[in-house]
């Protein structure tokens, strides 16, 4: 029976992560920048990083998938280590399921190590394990959105629109019955 359970969860996860969006947090900054015109030197890959946006969805999807905020924002090579590094934690719970054994009774159970003798290295194995998949979570999240915003702002101020002046003059008249002064400035 927790094992038809346990295949109906993996078979809704898919569905879940489809569900409405929640946000948690506000917004601060300007997601949607618009220019007036699009910029003729700007490359289809920098208009989506401009408008791609971190929601919690996508912290969902990367607890799910190894290097899914890397992997949005472009960054593929970290994307992929971030793949191998997890992976390798996987590894490490694959192997204490192979002899048996229950990571979360390791890492939550204190009084295992009076029943087992090969406690010591399992200990190792799980905590290094749990390390290695919680770490490239959080950092794919964290950095991941660190580098999503620095990409935009370096994309905002190279499109930014900028303040020259083309013309200066300095024009007056002087006439039998009026005088004026003015400036002029054209953009």
């Amino acid at each position: 029976m927790y094992k038809i359970r346990l295949v109906w969860i993996w078979l809704l996860v898919p569905f879940v992560l489809q569900a409405q969006d929640v946000d948690v947090y506000q917004w601060k900054t300007n997601d949607n920048f618009v220019f007036p015109q699009r910029p003729a030197a700007m490359s289809f890959d920098e208009f989506e990083l401009l408008s791609t946006r971190l929601r919690m969805q996508d912290m969902f999807g990367a607890a799910l998938i190894p290097g899914y905020v890397h992997f949005k924002v472009k960054e593929k090579k970290k994307a992929w280590w971030l793949v191998g590094i997890r992976s390798a934690g996987y590894l490490g719970v694959g192997y204490l399921s192979l002899r048996n054994k229950s990571t979360l009774n390791i890492l939550f159970n204190p009084f295992a190590k009076y029943t087992d003798k090969n406690y010591a290295s399992d200990a190792i194995v799980a905590y290094l394990s749990a390390f290695l998949i919680a770490g490239t979570f959080l950092y794919d999240w964290f950095h991941g959105r660190w580098i999503l915003e620095h990409k935009q702002n370096k994309i905002r101020y190279k499109y930014s629109p900028v303040l020259q002046v083309s013309r200066l003059s300095f024009a007056g008249s002087a006439g039998l019955y009026s005088v004026s002064a003015g400036i002029r400035l054209s953009f």
